[in-house]
C-alpha cells in the first residue's frame, strides 16, 4: 500500500470524528470495552479548534521535508492507540516474533509522561492532517477522567488487566499514603498512583490545550496540579525536590531523602513542564517552584558533574561491566541526562538565568563530544542508550532531546549549532523513523513464531508503526540482536514508544524555527524544504548544492545560512533574485542578499562534493561515503532494516521531484 493512502485511511475503530470541526467530548460509548476504574468518571464538555490555515500543491525536490516527516509521526503517534483500551497505547513494539505485536504493560504511562499527548496537537497545528483524529478527543477525555480531587495526575490500576506489569518499583518506591505512611509499588490495594514523571508532561501537555481554545478549565486544572506538585516535594533552603510516588491525597514525610535512582530524574522533568506554564501564562507560582527544583537538580543533585559531565551514579553492576563501564565516574542513561538539560534550558530562558543556560550549554557539548570514551557520532547524531564504552545501541528519545537542545541553544544566543541540527536531522534521525514496513514483514516472517498473549495486538502491527522512531538502532540498522545479546526487556526488540513520543518534539523544534522573521530581517537557519508564511523553501540538497526561496513577504534582509562545508567569502557561492545577480554580504554564518519583496524568487548555489571518512560509532568503525553533510553510504551495511540504503540517487547527476500538499497553520504555537 502506498504510505500517502495509507496515511488516509483510519486502522481504529473507536469512532468517526474528524479535526476539521468542533469536537465535543466523546460520550461512554465512544470509548472502550474495558471498564478502567478512573478516579473520576464526571468530566466537563470541552471543544477541539479546527486546525485552519492554507491548503496548495506544490512541487519539491526529493529531498528531506520535515512536514511530511511529521505528517508520518501522526500515524506514528496514534496508531500504537488501542480502541478496545479507551485508545491507551501499546507502549512497546516487538518486531523479532511472528507474527509481529503491539504490547501493553505499565510503561504505558509514556502516552503522557513522555509526551505522546503533548506533541500531537503540536504536529496536527504544523501540518493540518488529520489522519486518526478520533484518538485526540478520546485522549483529552481521558486526561481528564485522571485528575484527582487533590489536583494530581493519576494512573488507574483497575481495570486495566496490564497495568501492574513491568511496575517500575525503582522510580516509583516508596508509595505515599493519605496517611502519611508508605507502601511498596506492588501493593495490590493501590488502585491509583502517581509521580513526579506524570504531572511534567501533564502540565505541558494541557498548556498547549489552553493554547489553542483558552478554555480556562486546562488553566485551571495546571495551576491547582502545581499547587499539589508544591505541597508533595520536599522543601529545603532555596531547593526541592521529589521522592517516590503518591496515592491520592497523599501526606509525605519531610524526612524523605533525595532519591539516587530513576526517580532522580521526576525532579528534573517537572522544572520542564513548570516552566512551559509560565512562559505561556505568566504563572508566578510555576516559575518559583521550577527555580526551586532547578536549583536542587542543578546544584544538588549529583546527576551532573561541576561542568555538567553526566555522572554514572551507582548500581546496575552487572550490565555495566558487560558494556565496559564498571567503576566509571561518568556515564549513565542517555535520555535521563539529556532530557534533564533540556529541562533545565527551558528554565534559564524563562528565568533569564544565565549560570544554568551556561551550565546546560557545557552538558550539551559534553553530551556530543564523547566519540573516543562512548563512541559518541556527532557527525551523523549517534548517542548511546547508555554512556558506556562498548554500548551497541541508540535510543531516539536522546536524539529528539539534542535537536531540541542545539535549536533552543541557538536561539538563546548560547552557541550556534545549526550545522549540529543539520547533520542530525539528515541522517541518523531521518532513518531511525519508520518510512517502510517491507523489512519488518521480513523479519517477523523468519522469527520463531509465539501465540499473541492477552496485553499484546498481532494487527497490522508494521503499518501502525509507520511514522514511529526506533528504540534500539544500531549505526547501520534499525535492529540488530546478536545471539549473545537479549532485546532490553527479555525478548522484545523493536520500540519502546517513549521514543515516538520525545523524537517529535525535537523534529517539532526543528520545523518551528528552521525559517523564522525578525524584525525586518528573514532567517533561514536550515536549508531544508518548507513551506512559510514568509517564503517557501525548495532545497536540492544533496542532489545539488542550491536552495531557492519563493518569498511572499516584504524584508529588508534575507540571510541564508551557508552550509558548513563552504568557507566564508567563498567565491563559488552565488546568489540571484528574480535570475539576475545579487551581492551578498557574510555575516557569521549567513549571506546576507538584502530586500526582497512577494514575488521575488531568490536562488543562492554553492558547491556540494562527496567525501570519505572513517568513523567510529557505538563499539565500532563505519566507513561513510558523505555528500555535504548527507551520508550516502555506510559499511558494513546492515541486515535488519539497513540504514541509508535508498541514498544512491542523491549521487546522480539529475534531480527527482515530487507532488506535496502544504499547509500554512493559521495559529503559532511557540513550543
Amino acid at each position: 500500500m502506498d504510505r500517502r493512502d495509507f496515511l488516509k485511511s483510519s486502522l481504529l475503530t473507536c469512532g468517526a470524528l474528524t479535526l476539521s470541526g468542533q469536537v465535543v467530548a466523546p460520550n461512554e460509548k465512544a470509548l472502550g470495552r474495558l471498564h478502567v476504574q478512573y478516579i473520576r468518571e464526571k468530566i466537563p464538555s470541552f471543544e477541539i479548534p479546527p486546525y485552519r490555515g492554507q491548503r496548495y500543491e506544490d512541487r519539491i525536490p526529493e529531498t528531506l521535508d520535515i512536514a511530511e516527516r511529521a505528517k508520518l509521526a501522526i500515524n506514528g503517534v496514534t496508531s500504537i492507540s488501542d480502541p478496545e483500551a479507551d485508545c491507551e497505547v501499546y507502549w512497546l513494539a516487538n518486531f523479532l516474533r511472528n507474527p509481529p505485536v503491539l504490547v501493553h504493560d505499565f510503561n504505558d504511562w509514556v502516552q503522557l509522561a513522555e509526551g505522546l499527548q503533548e506533541v500531537l496537537p503540536l504536529l496536527r497545528n504544523a501540518t493540518g492532517e488529520e489522519s486518526n483524529s478520533h484518538v485526540d478527543p478520546v485522549w483529552m477525555t481521558v486526561l481528564l477522567k485522571c485528575l484527582g480531587a487533590d489536583g494530581l495526575v493519576y494512573t488507574p490500576l483497575k481495570g486495566r488487566p496490564w497495568s501492574r506489569m513491568f511496575l517500575s518499583a525503582e522510580e516509583l518506591n516508596p508509595v505515599w499514603r493519605p496517611d502519611g505512611s508508605t507502601t511498596h509499588a506492588s501493593d495490590e490495594s493501590i488502585r491509583q498512583i502517581s509521580s513526579g514523571s506524570l504531572p511534567a508532561r501533564t502540565i505541558a501537555t494541557m498548556t498547549v490545550y489552553y493554547l489553542r481554545d483558552k478554555n480556562p478549565m486546562w488553566k485551571q486544572a495546571a495551576e491547582r496540579m502545581i499547587q499539589r506538585v508544591s505541597e508533595l516535594a520536599i522543601h529545603k533552603q532555596d531547593y526541592a525536590y521529589l521522592g517516590g510516588a503518591w496515592e491520592p491525597n497523599a501526606k509525605v514525610g519531610s524526612q524523605t531523602a533525595p532519591a539516587h535512582t530513576l526517580a532522580l530524574e521526576t525532579t528534573g522533568r517537572m522544572i520542564q513542564g513548570l516552566s512551559q506554564y509560565y512562559k505561556a501564562t505568566g504563572h508566578e507560582p510555576a516559575i518559583e517552584l521550577a527555580g526551586k527544583f532547578n536549583r536542587f537538580f542543578r546544584d544538588h543533585s549529583h546527576y551532573y558533574g561541576s561542568q555538567a559531565e553526566f555522572l554514572a551514579g551507582t548500581g546496575l553492576d552487572d550490565f555495566r561491566a558487560r558494556y565496559g563501564g564498571k567503576g566509571m565516574r561518568l556515564g549513565g542513561h542517555g535520555h535521563g541526562h539529556t532530557i534533564g538539560l533540556l529541562s533545565m534550558l527551558e528554565y534559564a530562558t524563562a528565568a533569564n538565568d544565565r549560570m544554568t543556560l551556561d551550565l546546560v550549554k557545557a552538558g550539551f557539548v559534553w553530551a556530543k563530544s564523547q566519540n573516543q570514551t562512548f563512541g559518541v557520532s556527532s557527525l551523523v547524531g549517534w548517542f548511546p542508550e547508555w554512556y558506556m564504552p562498548t554500548f551497541p545501541r541508540c535510543e531516539s528519545c536522546t536524539v529528539g532531546d539534542m535537536l531540541g537542545l542545539a535549536v533552543k541553544l541557538s536561539e538563546a544566543r548560547a552557541g550556534d549549532y545549526w550545522d549540529d541540527v543539520d547533520r542530525w536531522v539528515r541522517n541518523h534521525f531521518a532513518e531511525a523513523q519508520v518510512t517502510g514496513v517491507e523489512w519488518v514483514h521480513q523479519m517477523a516472517n523468519n522469527s520463531p513464531h509465539k501465540p499473541v498473549a492477552f496485553n499484546e495486538s498481532g494487527e497490522r502491527v508494521p503499518e501502525r508503526n509507520l511514522g514511529a522512531w526506533s528504540g534500539w538502532a544500531r549505526p547501520n540498522d534499525w535492529i540488530v540482536v546478536p545471539a549473545n545479546e537479549s532485546g532490553a526487556y527479555g525478548d522484545v526488540v523493536g520500540i519502546q514508544h517513549c521514543c515516538t513520543g520525545n523524537s517529535p518534539r525535537g523534529l517539532y523544534y526543528v520545523w518551528e524555527h528552521m525559517i523564522e522573521r525578525k524584525d525586518d530581517a528573514l532567517w533561514l537557519n536550515l536549508l531544508l524544504n518548507r513551506a512559510s508564511r514568509f517564503a517557501d523553501v525548495y532545497s536540492y540538497i544533496p542532489y545539488h548544492g542550491r536552495v531557492d526561496l519563493k518569498v511572499k513577504e516584504s524584508c529588508l534582509s534575507l540571510k541564508v545560512r551557508a552550509p558548513e562545508w563552504v568557507a566564508y567569502d567563498h567565491p563559488q557561492l552565488i546568489a540571484k533574485v528574480n535570475g539576475s545577480p545579487r551581492s551578498l554580504h557574510w555575516e557569521g554564518r549567513y549571506v546576507n542578499l538584502g530586500a526582497a519583496k512577494p514575488g521575488d524568487v531568490a536562488s543562492v548555489t554553492f558547491p556540494i562534493a562527496e567525501r570519505t571518512v572513517n568513523e567510529r560509532i557505538g563499539p565500532e568503525s563505519y566507513t561513510l561515503i558523505i555528500k555535504g553533510n548527507t551520508v550516502v553510504s555506510i559499511d558494513p551495511v546492515g541486515q535488519n532494516g539497513p540504514f541509508y540504503q535508498n541514498r544512491g540517487k542523491y549521487r546522480k547527476e539529475g534531480v527527482q521531484w515530487r507532488q506535496v500538499k502544504r499547509f500554512l497553520p493559521e495559529e503559532q504555537i511557540t513550543w
